[in-house]
Protein backbone atom coordinates (compact mmCIF):
# COMPACT_ATOMS: atom_id res chain seq x y z
CA UNK A 1 0.00 0.00 0.00
CA UNK A 2 1.32 3.48 -1.30
CA UNK A 3 0.51 6.31 1.49
CA UNK A 4 0.98 9.96 1.07
CA UNK A 5 1.92 12.63 3.70
CA UNK A 6 0.95 16.10 3.17
CA UNK A 7 1.78 19.05 5.41
CA UNK A 8 4.25 17.32 7.32
CA UNK A 9 7.09 19.49 9.46
CA UNK A 10 10.78 18.35 9.26
CA UNK A 11 14.07 19.44 9.73
CA UNK A 12 15.93 19.06 6.88
CA UNK A 13 18.78 17.40 8.44
CA UNK A 14 15.97 14.42 8.72
CA UNK A 15 14.93 14.26 5.68
CA UNK A 16 18.77 14.33 4.05
CA UNK A 17 19.07 11.27 6.44
CA UNK A 18 17.52 8.37 5.15
CA UNK A 19 17.60 6.46 8.92
CA UNK A 20 16.19 9.33 10.58
CA UNK A 21 13.34 10.06 8.03
CA UNK A 22 12.16 6.30 8.13
CA UNK A 23 11.73 6.42 11.65
CA UNK A 24 9.71 9.93 11.78
CA UNK A 25 7.57 8.10 8.74
CA UNK A 26 7.12 4.47 10.68
CA UNK A 27 5.95 6.91 13.68
CA UNK A 28 3.42 8.97 11.91
CA UNK A 29 2.45 5.57 10.28
CA UNK A 30 2.12 3.49 13.11
CA UNK A 31 4.47 0.70 11.61
CA UNK A 32 7.97 -0.15 12.62
CA UNK A 33 10.61 1.38 10.79
CA UNK A 34 11.33 -1.75 8.96
CA UNK A 35 8.23 -1.58 7.43
CA UNK A 36 9.11 1.59 5.42
CA UNK A 37 9.39 1.32 1.83
CA UNK A 38 10.93 3.55 -1.20
CA UNK A 39 10.19 7.24 0.97
CA UNK A 40 10.07 9.81 -1.68
CA UNK A 41 9.74 13.42 -1.15
CA UNK A 42 7.32 14.91 -3.85
CA UNK A 43 7.09 18.42 -2.49
CA UNK A 44 9.32 20.95 -0.14
CA UNK A 45 8.22 24.34 0.77
CA UNK A 46 9.21 27.05 3.61
CA UNK A 47 6.38 28.51 5.76
CA UNK A 48 7.71 31.54 6.98
CA UNK A 49 4.36 33.00 7.78
CA UNK A 50 4.94 30.76 11.32
CA UNK A 51 7.79 32.03 14.11
CA UNK A 52 10.14 29.97 13.92
CA UNK A 53 9.93 29.52 10.06
CA UNK A 54 9.64 25.80 9.19
CA UNK A 55 10.06 23.33 6.05
CA UNK A 56 6.72 21.97 5.11
CA UNK A 57 7.15 18.33 3.02
CA UNK A 58 5.02 15.89 1.14
CA UNK A 59 6.17 12.49 0.56
CA UNK A 60 4.99 8.96 -0.34
CA UNK A 61 6.34 5.54 1.16
CA UNK A 62 5.34 2.48 0.05
CA UNK A 63 3.91 -0.31 3.41
CA UNK A 64 3.95 -3.64 3.00
CA UNK A 65 0.12 -5.43 2.26
CA UNK A 66 0.42 -7.20 5.55
CA UNK A 67 1.87 -4.91 7.59
CA UNK A 68 -1.09 -2.57 9.37
CA UNK A 69 -0.58 0.73 9.59
CA UNK A 70 -2.45 3.13 12.62
CA UNK A 71 -1.70 6.68 11.25
CA UNK A 72 -1.32 9.31 13.73
CA UNK A 73 -0.41 12.49 11.59
CA UNK A 74 0.81 15.54 13.52
CA UNK A 75 -1.23 18.51 13.95
CA UNK A 76 -1.15 20.32 9.85
CA UNK A 77 -0.21 16.53 8.30
CA UNK A 78 -2.57 14.90 6.38
CA UNK A 79 -1.94 11.07 5.40
CA UNK A 80 -4.06 9.23 3.01
CA UNK A 81 -3.99 6.02 0.53
CA UNK A 82 -2.54 6.83 -3.00
CA UNK A 83 -3.17 4.21 -5.91
CA UNK A 84 -0.88 2.05 -6.13
CA UNK A 85 2.38 2.53 -8.67
CA UNK A 86 0.89 6.33 -9.04
CA UNK A 87 4.02 8.73 -9.89
CA UNK A 88 4.59 11.85 -8.06
CA UNK A 89 3.65 14.44 -11.37
CA UNK A 90 6.87 16.40 -10.76
CA UNK A 91 8.74 13.08 -10.86
CA UNK A 92 7.49 12.15 -14.13
CA UNK A 93 8.63 13.03 -17.64
CA UNK A 94 6.65 13.01 -20.24
CA UNK A 95 6.26 14.24 -24.06
CA UNK A 96 8.99 14.28 -26.30
CA UNK A 97 11.65 15.10 -24.41
CA UNK A 98 10.78 11.82 -22.58
CA UNK A 99 11.05 9.98 -25.69
CA UNK A 100 14.21 8.14 -27.28
CA UNK A 101 15.32 9.69 -30.95
CA UNK A 102 13.21 8.37 -33.38
CA UNK A 103 14.28 8.61 -37.16
CA UNK A 104 11.03 9.96 -39.13
CA UNK A 105 10.40 9.72 -42.61
CA UNK A 106 10.55 13.70 -43.40
CA UNK A 107 10.88 15.55 -47.32
CA UNK A 108 13.99 15.00 -48.65
CA UNK A 109 16.63 17.75 -47.05
CA UNK A 110 14.49 18.64 -44.49
CA UNK A 111 17.21 20.39 -42.18
CA UNK A 112 15.26 23.14 -39.90
CA UNK A 113 16.91 26.33 -38.34
CA UNK A 114 16.50 27.25 -35.00
CA UNK A 115 17.40 30.81 -34.39
CA UNK A 116 18.41 31.89 -30.73
CA UNK A 117 20.51 29.80 -28.08
CA UNK A 118 18.14 30.84 -24.91
CA UNK A 119 15.41 28.22 -22.91
CA UNK A 120 13.26 28.13 -26.28
CA UNK A 121 15.82 27.95 -28.89
CA UNK A 122 17.28 25.13 -27.27
CA UNK A 123 14.41 22.74 -26.02
CA UNK A 124 13.37 23.27 -28.92
CA UNK A 125 16.28 21.67 -30.53
CA UNK A 126 16.46 18.90 -28.48
CA UNK A 127 12.74 18.06 -28.86
CA UNK A 128 13.80 18.14 -32.70
CA UNK A 129 16.62 16.17 -32.40
CA UNK A 130 14.62 13.54 -30.67
CA UNK A 131 12.10 13.58 -33.41
CA UNK A 132 15.07 12.78 -35.62
CA UNK A 133 15.11 16.07 -37.45
CA UNK A 134 17.80 17.46 -35.92
CA UNK A 135 18.35 21.58 -36.37
CA UNK A 136 20.94 23.72 -37.52
CA UNK A 137 21.27 26.32 -34.24
CA UNK A 138 22.21 29.80 -35.03
CA UNK A 139 23.03 31.93 -32.36
CA UNK A 140 24.79 35.15 -32.47
CA UNK A 141 26.46 35.25 -29.69
CA UNK A 142 29.30 32.96 -27.92
CA UNK A 143 29.56 29.73 -26.15
CA UNK A 144 28.89 30.09 -22.86
CA UNK A 145 33.01 30.05 -21.46
CA UNK A 146 34.01 32.78 -24.23
CA UNK A 147 30.58 34.42 -23.59
CA UNK A 148 31.54 35.01 -19.47
CA UNK A 149 34.44 36.46 -20.01
CA UNK A 150 33.10 38.72 -22.12
CA UNK A 151 30.72 39.68 -18.99
CA UNK A 152 33.31 39.64 -16.62
CA UNK A 153 34.91 42.61 -18.94
CA UNK A 154 32.00 44.89 -18.90
CA UNK A 155 31.08 43.95 -14.75
CA UNK A 156 34.92 44.50 -14.47
CA UNK A 157 36.23 47.52 -16.85
CA UNK A 158 33.32 48.58 -18.08
CA UNK A 159 34.08 47.08 -21.97
CA UNK A 160 30.88 46.11 -23.78
CA UNK A 161 30.71 43.51 -26.32
CA UNK A 162 27.31 44.24 -28.36
CA UNK A 163 27.15 40.51 -29.60
CA UNK A 164 28.17 39.12 -26.88
CA UNK A 165 27.09 40.03 -23.42
CA UNK A 166 24.69 39.09 -20.18
CA UNK A 167 21.81 39.08 -23.07
CA UNK A 168 23.03 37.37 -26.50
CA UNK A 169 24.88 34.16 -26.34
CA UNK A 170 24.47 30.57 -26.04
CA UNK A 171 21.94 30.29 -22.69
CA UNK A 172 20.01 33.89 -23.28
CA UNK A 173 19.53 36.48 -20.53
CA UNK A 174 18.56 33.32 -17.90
CA UNK A 175 22.38 32.05 -17.81
CA UNK A 176 23.38 35.25 -16.03
CA UNK A 177 20.69 35.46 -13.05
CA UNK A 178 19.37 33.71 -10.05
CA UNK A 179 18.29 30.93 -12.22
CA UNK A 180 14.79 30.52 -10.66
CA UNK A 181 13.00 27.85 -12.87
CA UNK A 182 9.11 27.90 -11.14
CA UNK A 183 6.51 28.61 -13.80
CA UNK A 184 2.78 29.22 -13.47
CA UNK A 185 2.51 27.48 -16.68
CA UNK A 186 0.41 24.09 -16.47
CA UNK A 187 2.07 22.13 -19.09
CA UNK A 188 2.74 18.27 -18.36
CA UNK A 189 6.25 19.31 -20.63
CA UNK A 190 7.22 20.96 -17.22
CA UNK A 191 8.23 18.06 -15.55
CA UNK A 192 9.74 17.06 -18.89
CA UNK A 193 12.31 20.25 -18.67
CA UNK A 194 13.67 19.82 -14.91
CA UNK A 195 14.00 16.11 -15.43
CA UNK A 196 15.93 17.32 -18.13
CA UNK A 197 17.92 19.85 -16.35
CA UNK A 198 18.96 17.79 -13.40
CA UNK A 199 20.09 15.14 -15.82
CA UNK A 200 22.70 18.20 -17.24
CA UNK A 201 23.83 18.62 -13.67
CA UNK A 202 21.10 20.69 -11.88
CA UNK A 203 20.45 19.72 -8.00
CA UNK A 204 17.52 17.04 -8.04
CA UNK A 205 15.93 19.13 -5.16
CA UNK A 206 14.21 21.19 -8.15
CA UNK A 207 12.06 17.99 -8.53
CA UNK A 208 10.20 19.09 -5.33
CA UNK A 209 11.03 22.66 -4.16
CA UNK A 210 8.24 24.86 -4.51
CA UNK A 211 10.49 27.65 -5.76
CA UNK A 212 13.00 26.28 -7.47
CA UNK A 213 16.52 28.38 -8.29
CA UNK A 214 19.27 27.11 -10.18
CA UNK A 215 21.85 29.65 -9.81
CA UNK A 216 24.01 31.21 -12.49
CA UNK A 217 27.59 28.93 -11.38
CA UNK A 218 25.62 26.24 -11.93
CA UNK A 219 23.55 26.91 -14.70
CA UNK A 220 26.80 27.61 -16.93
CA UNK A 221 27.84 23.82 -16.43
CA UNK A 222 24.61 22.69 -17.32
CA UNK A 223 24.92 25.09 -20.28
CA UNK A 224 27.93 23.26 -21.52
CA UNK A 225 26.68 19.74 -20.49
CA UNK A 226 23.46 21.09 -22.37
CA UNK A 227 25.46 21.51 -25.51
CA UNK A 228 27.45 18.05 -25.62
CA UNK A 229 24.00 16.42 -25.95
CA UNK A 230 22.81 18.70 -28.80
CA UNK A 231 25.74 17.72 -31.05
CA UNK A 232 25.26 14.20 -29.58
CA UNK A 233 22.30 14.47 -31.25
CA UNK A 234 22.94 15.56 -34.91
CA UNK A 235 22.17 19.55 -34.17
CA UNK A 236 24.59 21.84 -36.03
CA UNK A 237 25.55 24.69 -33.80
CA UNK A 238 26.69 27.52 -34.81
CA UNK A 239 27.93 30.47 -32.38
CA UNK A 240 28.73 34.20 -33.77
CA UNK A 241 26.16 33.55 -36.50
CA UNK A 242 23.67 36.34 -36.72
CA UNK A 243 20.79 36.01 -38.53
CA UNK A 244 20.11 39.97 -40.70
CA UNK A 245 16.99 38.49 -43.09
CA UNK A 246 14.52 36.08 -43.57
CA UNK A 247 14.07 34.56 -47.20
CA UNK A 248 10.50 34.73 -48.62
CA UNK A 249 8.58 33.50 -51.24
CA UNK A 250 4.94 33.86 -51.28
CA UNK A 251 3.62 33.45 -47.40
CA UNK A 252 6.06 30.70 -46.59
CA UNK A 253 9.46 31.45 -44.90
CA UNK A 254 11.85 29.86 -46.93
CA UNK A 255 15.30 30.38 -44.90
CA UNK A 256 17.09 32.78 -43.55
CA UNK A 257 20.09 35.12 -44.50
CA UNK A 258 23.27 35.33 -42.22
CA UNK A 259 25.56 38.58 -41.51
CA UNK A 260 28.07 38.01 -44.67
CA UNK A 261 25.57 36.89 -47.10
CA UNK A 262 25.25 33.18 -46.61
CA UNK A 263 21.94 32.09 -47.10
CA UNK A 264 20.25 28.81 -45.46
CA UNK A 265 17.46 27.87 -47.60
CA UNK A 266 14.94 24.87 -47.93
CA UNK A 267 13.69 25.11 -44.06
CA UNK A 268 11.29 26.18 -41.74
CA UNK A 269 12.37 28.63 -39.19
CA UNK A 270 11.67 28.39 -35.18
CA UNK A 271 12.36 31.57 -33.85
CA UNK A 272 13.41 32.52 -30.24
CA UNK A 273 14.73 36.20 -30.34
CA UNK A 274 14.95 36.91 -26.52
CA UNK A 275 13.64 40.47 -25.83
CA UNK A 276 16.28 42.13 -26.59
CA UNK A 277 17.25 41.71 -30.15
CA UNK A 278 15.89 45.36 -31.36
CA UNK A 279 17.49 44.55 -34.84
CA UNK A 280 16.07 40.86 -34.84
CA UNK A 281 12.52 42.97 -34.62
CA UNK A 282 13.45 45.24 -37.12
CA UNK A 283 13.90 42.72 -40.30
CA UNK A 284 10.76 40.55 -39.14
CA UNK A 285 8.76 43.63 -39.71
CA UNK A 286 10.41 44.47 -42.49
CA UNK A 287 9.55 40.53 -43.87
CA UNK A 288 6.28 41.47 -43.09
CA UNK A 289 5.63 39.08 -39.96
CA UNK A 290 2.62 40.65 -38.22
CA UNK A 291 3.74 41.89 -34.81
CA UNK A 292 2.24 44.44 -32.14
CA UNK A 293 3.50 46.79 -29.32
CA UNK A 294 2.95 45.23 -26.01
CA UNK A 295 3.00 46.04 -22.20
CA UNK A 296 5.81 45.73 -19.89
CA UNK A 297 7.66 47.11 -16.76
CA UNK A 298 9.94 49.79 -16.14
CA UNK A 299 11.58 51.39 -12.64
CA UNK A 300 14.54 50.37 -10.66
CA UNK A 301 16.02 47.65 -8.49
CA UNK A 302 16.40 47.44 -4.67
CA UNK A 303 19.12 46.28 -2.50
CA UNK A 304 19.09 45.69 1.36
CA UNK A 305 21.87 43.74 3.33
CA UNK A 306 20.39 39.96 3.55
CA UNK A 307 21.01 39.87 7.10
CA UNK A 308 18.07 42.40 7.50
CA UNK A 309 15.79 40.47 4.91
CA UNK A 310 16.50 37.42 7.20
CA UNK A 311 15.37 39.66 10.36
CA UNK A 312 12.01 40.93 9.24
CA UNK A 313 11.50 37.34 7.45
CA UNK A 314 12.46 34.90 10.07
CA UNK A 315 13.11 37.18 12.71
CA UNK A 316 16.65 35.46 12.64
CA UNK A 317 19.78 37.41 11.32
CA UNK A 318 21.46 33.37 11.54
CA UNK A 319 19.18 31.49 8.78
CA UNK A 320 22.05 29.12 8.24
CA UNK A 321 22.53 28.02 11.85
CA UNK A 322 18.65 27.46 12.41
CA UNK A 323 18.83 25.31 9.06
CA UNK A 324 16.91 28.16 6.71
CA UNK A 325 17.55 29.65 3.57
CA UNK A 326 18.51 33.41 2.99
CA UNK A 327 15.16 35.09 2.84
CA UNK A 328 12.95 36.26 -0.16
CA UNK A 329 10.00 38.77 -0.41
CA UNK A 330 7.19 39.14 -3.12
CA UNK A 331 5.38 42.55 -2.64
CA UNK A 332 2.81 44.20 -4.59
CA UNK A 333 1.02 47.51 -4.14
CA UNK A 334 -2.31 48.54 -6.32
CA UNK A 335 -2.98 51.90 -6.89
CA UNK A 336 -5.44 53.94 -8.36
CA UNK A 337 -6.32 53.62 -11.96
CA UNK A 338 -5.07 50.48 -12.06
CA UNK A 339 -0.66 51.22 -12.57
CA UNK A 340 0.64 49.07 -10.11
CA UNK A 341 3.89 48.20 -8.19
CA UNK A 342 5.51 45.01 -7.81
CA UNK A 343 8.56 43.53 -6.93
CA UNK A 344 10.35 41.45 -9.24
CA UNK A 345 13.18 38.72 -9.32
CA UNK A 346 13.67 38.96 -5.88
CA UNK A 347 17.78 37.61 -5.68
CA UNK A 348 18.28 36.45 -2.27
CA UNK A 349 22.06 36.59 -1.31
CA UNK A 350 22.50 37.79 -4.76
CA UNK A 351 23.95 41.33 -6.43
CA UNK A 352 23.00 43.90 -9.31
CA UNK A 353 24.54 44.11 -12.62
CA UNK A 354 24.88 45.93 -15.73
CA UNK A 355 22.61 43.99 -18.38
CA UNK A 356 23.35 45.82 -21.61
CA UNK A 357 23.55 44.60 -24.59
CA UNK A 358 23.71 48.22 -26.32
CA UNK A 359 26.21 51.33 -26.25
CA UNK A 360 25.18 54.28 -24.38
CA UNK A 361 22.21 52.22 -22.53
CA UNK A 362 22.44 51.25 -18.75
CA UNK A 363 20.05 47.97 -18.05
CA UNK A 364 20.56 46.39 -14.21
CA UNK A 365 19.33 43.27 -13.58
CA UNK A 366 19.77 40.98 -10.74
CA UNK A 367 21.81 37.39 -9.85
CA UNK A 368 22.51 34.80 -7.36
CA UNK A 369 25.00 31.75 -7.36
CA UNK A 370 23.46 28.35 -6.25
CA UNK A 371 24.22 28.83 -2.41
CA UNK A 372 22.46 32.76 -2.60
CA UNK A 373 25.87 33.33 0.22
CA UNK A 374 25.89 37.03 -1.16
CA UNK A 375 26.00 39.95 1.63
CA UNK A 376 22.78 41.67 -0.18
CA UNK A 377 19.33 40.91 -1.09
CA UNK A 378 17.77 42.52 -3.89
CA UNK A 379 14.55 43.03 -6.02
CA UNK A 380 13.44 44.73 -9.29
CA UNK A 381 10.67 47.22 -8.49
CA UNK A 382 8.57 47.95 -11.15
CA UNK A 383 5.55 49.48 -12.66
CA UNK A 384 3.43 48.08 -15.61
CA UNK A 385 3.79 50.54 -18.59
CA UNK A 386 1.67 49.94 -21.69
CA UNK A 387 1.54 50.96 -25.74
CA UNK A 388 -0.71 54.06 -24.44
CA UNK A 389 2.63 55.09 -22.64
CA UNK A 390 5.01 54.68 -25.41
CA UNK A 391 2.56 57.43 -27.76
CA UNK A 392 4.96 60.14 -27.11
CA UNK A 393 8.00 58.07 -28.75
CA UNK A 394 6.83 57.43 -31.96
CA UNK A 395 4.45 56.54 -34.62
CA UNK A 396 1.32 54.86 -32.76
CA UNK A 397 1.71 52.52 -35.67
CA UNK A 398 4.96 51.38 -35.34
CA UNK A 399 5.00 47.99 -33.28
CA UNK A 400 8.17 48.88 -32.10
CA UNK A 401 7.65 51.87 -30.17
CA UNK A 402 7.74 50.25 -26.76
CA UNK A 403 11.82 50.03 -28.17
CA UNK A 404 12.16 53.50 -28.59
CA UNK A 405 10.32 53.90 -24.76
CA UNK A 406 13.11 52.10 -23.23
CA UNK A 407 15.57 53.71 -25.37
CA UNK A 408 15.36 56.84 -23.59
CA UNK A 409 15.57 56.12 -20.03
CA UNK A 410 18.52 53.88 -20.61
CA UNK A 411 20.03 56.23 -22.33
CA UNK A 412 19.32 58.63 -19.93
CA UNK A 413 20.80 56.39 -16.67
CA UNK A 414 23.62 56.36 -18.29
CA UNK A 415 24.02 59.69 -18.74
CA UNK A 416 23.04 59.97 -14.84
CA UNK A 417 25.54 57.40 -14.08
CA UNK A 418 28.40 59.63 -16.29
CA UNK A 419 29.83 56.78 -18.27
CA UNK A 420 32.01 53.74 -18.03
CA UNK A 421 28.50 51.78 -17.69
CA UNK A 422 28.35 53.04 -13.88
CA UNK A 423 24.59 53.13 -13.25
CA UNK A 424 22.69 55.76 -10.99
CA UNK A 425 21.96 54.69 -7.56
CA UNK A 426 19.75 56.78 -4.92
CA UNK A 427 19.43 55.91 -1.43
CA UNK A 428 15.46 55.23 -0.52
CA UNK A 429 15.01 57.92 1.72
CA UNK A 430 16.88 60.52 -0.55
CA UNK A 431 14.01 58.91 -3.44
CA UNK A 432 11.16 59.60 -0.88
CA UNK A 433 11.82 62.54 -0.12
CA UNK A 434 12.64 63.61 -3.98
CA UNK A 435 16.32 65.08 -3.02
CA UNK A 436 19.34 63.66 -4.82
CA UNK A 437 21.73 61.51 -2.94
CA UNK A 438 25.43 63.59 -2.76
CA UNK A 439 27.48 60.72 -1.11
CA UNK A 440 28.91 57.29 -2.45
CA UNK A 441 26.69 54.48 -1.67
CA UNK A 442 27.45 50.85 -0.63
CA UNK A 443 25.96 48.62 -3.40
CA UNK A 444 27.01 45.45 -5.07
CA UNK A 445 26.41 46.40 -8.80
CA UNK A 446 29.53 46.21 -11.08
CA UNK A 447 31.31 48.40 -12.48
CA UNK A 448 29.85 50.69 -9.63
CA UNK A 449 27.26 53.60 -8.88
CA UNK A 450 27.04 57.29 -9.01
CA UNK A 451 24.73 59.26 -6.39
CA UNK A 452 22.04 60.61 -8.19
CA UNK A 453 18.37 61.39 -8.96
CA UNK A 454 16.57 58.26 -10.06
CA UNK A 455 13.79 60.52 -10.91
CA UNK A 456 15.51 61.96 -13.53
CA UNK A 457 15.41 58.53 -15.45
CA UNK A 458 11.94 57.31 -14.84
CA UNK A 459 9.06 59.31 -16.60
CA UNK A 460 6.71 61.07 -13.86
CA UNK A 461 3.80 58.54 -13.75
CA UNK A 462 6.28 55.52 -13.10
CA UNK A 463 8.26 57.17 -10.87
CA UNK A 464 5.49 58.48 -8.41
CA UNK A 465 4.43 54.96 -8.01
CA UNK A 466 7.40 53.47 -6.91
CA UNK A 467 7.42 55.91 -4.35
CA UNK A 468 4.20 54.70 -3.38
CA UNK A 469 4.70 51.57 -3.76
CA UNK A 470 7.49 51.59 -1.42
CA UNK A 471 5.59 53.38 1.56
CA UNK A 472 3.28 50.29 1.66
CA UNK A 473 5.86 47.75 1.00
CA UNK A 474 7.73 49.43 4.43
CA UNK A 475 4.43 48.84 6.37
CA UNK A 476 4.79 45.37 5.32
CA UNK A 477 8.31 44.64 5.73
CA UNK A 478 9.35 46.97 8.59
CA UNK A 479 12.81 48.86 7.30
CA UNK A 480 12.09 48.47 3.85
CA UNK A 481 12.03 51.88 3.19
CA UNK A 482 14.53 53.05 5.89
CA UNK A 483 17.69 54.52 5.58
CA UNK A 484 19.35 50.71 4.76
CA UNK A 485 17.64 50.30 1.36
CA UNK A 486 19.61 51.64 -1.35
CA UNK A 487 18.01 52.30 -5.30
CA UNK A 488 19.80 51.31 -8.79
CA UNK A 489 18.25 52.35 -12.06
CA UNK A 490 17.26 51.55 -14.85
CA UNK A 491 15.30 48.04 -14.75
CA UNK A 492 13.79 48.07 -18.20
CA UNK A 493 14.04 44.77 -19.91
CA UNK A 494 11.70 42.72 -17.81
CA UNK A 495 10.00 41.45 -21.11
CA UNK A 496 9.61 42.20 -24.70
CA UNK A 497 7.48 45.42 -25.25
CA UNK A 498 6.45 44.01 -28.60
CA UNK A 499 4.19 40.62 -29.72
CA UNK A 500 4.92 38.53 -32.33
CA UNK A 501 1.29 37.20 -33.15
CA UNK A 502 0.88 33.82 -33.75
CA UNK A 503 -1.68 31.09 -34.23
CA UNK A 504 -2.28 28.14 -32.06
CA UNK A 505 -0.06 25.74 -33.69
CA UNK A 506 2.59 28.28 -33.25
CA UNK A 507 2.85 29.63 -36.97
CA UNK A 508 2.99 33.28 -37.04
CA UNK A 509 -0.49 34.79 -38.62
CA UNK A 510 -0.70 34.23 -42.58
CA UNK A 511 2.78 32.96 -42.73
CA UNK A 512 3.58 29.75 -43.61
CA UNK A 513 7.50 28.19 -42.10
CA UNK A 514 7.78 30.57 -39.35
CA UNK A 515 7.49 29.50 -35.87
CA UNK A 516 8.05 32.81 -32.89
CA UNK A 517 8.86 31.91 -29.57
CA UNK A 518 9.67 32.47 -26.55
CA UNK A 519 9.52 35.42 -24.53
CA UNK A 520 10.99 37.91 -27.19
CA UNK A 521 7.83 36.64 -28.85
CA UNK A 522 5.64 37.50 -26.33
CA UNK A 523 4.70 33.81 -24.71
CA UNK A 524 6.64 33.46 -22.04
CA UNK A 525 8.36 34.45 -19.38
CA UNK A 526 11.07 32.60 -17.46
CA UNK A 527 13.36 29.89 -18.02
CA UNK A 528 11.03 27.14 -18.11
CA UNK A 529 8.33 28.54 -19.74
CA UNK A 530 10.32 29.25 -22.43
CA UNK A 531 11.84 26.04 -22.75
CA UNK A 532 7.66 24.60 -22.58
CA UNK A 533 7.23 27.38 -25.55
CA UNK A 534 10.00 26.08 -27.71
CA UNK A 535 8.86 22.42 -27.06
CA UNK A 536 5.69 22.92 -28.04
CA UNK A 537 6.37 24.77 -31.54
CA UNK A 538 9.09 21.91 -32.37
CA UNK A 539 6.43 19.54 -32.42
CA UNK A 540 3.80 21.61 -34.11
CA UNK A 541 6.94 22.12 -36.80
CA UNK A 542 7.76 18.25 -36.82
CA UNK A 543 4.10 17.17 -37.33
CA UNK A 544 3.24 19.57 -40.07
CA UNK A 545 6.12 18.61 -42.16
CA UNK A 546 5.26 14.61 -41.91
CA UNK A 547 1.74 15.65 -42.77
CA UNK A 548 3.15 17.21 -45.99
CA UNK A 549 4.54 13.91 -46.26
CA UNK A 550 1.92 12.03 -45.81
CA UNK A 551 -0.54 14.01 -48.44
CA UNK A 552 2.01 13.54 -51.12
Amino acid sequence: MRYRITGLALAPHVVDDRRMLDAALAQILGVATTEIRNAVVIKHSLDARRRPARHVYSLEVDIPDEATPRPRAPRGANVRVVDEGTQPAALRASGVLADAPSIASLPEGFRPVVVGAGPAGLFAALALARLGAPPILLERGEAIEPRAEKVQKLWGEGELDPESNMLFGEGGAGAFSDGKIYTRTRNPQVSSVLKELVELGANPRILVDARPHIGADVLRRILSSFRGRLQGLGVELRYGAKVVGLLREGKAIVGVRLEGGEELRRAPVLMAPGHSARDTFAFLLEAGIPMEAWSTALGVRIEHPQQMIDRIQYKSSHPRRDGLPPADYHLAWHGRGGRGSYTFCNCPGGRIVSATNLPGHIVTNGLANSTRDGQYANSAVVVQVRPDDYLPYGSPEDPLIGFRFQDVWEEKAFALGGGGYRAPAQRVVDYLDARPSSSALETSYAPGTTPSNLRDCLPEPVADAIAQSLHSFGRRLRGFDGPMGVLVGVESRTSCPVRILRDDECRALDVEGFYPVGEGAGYAGGIVSAAVDGIRAAESMFKRAKARVAAV
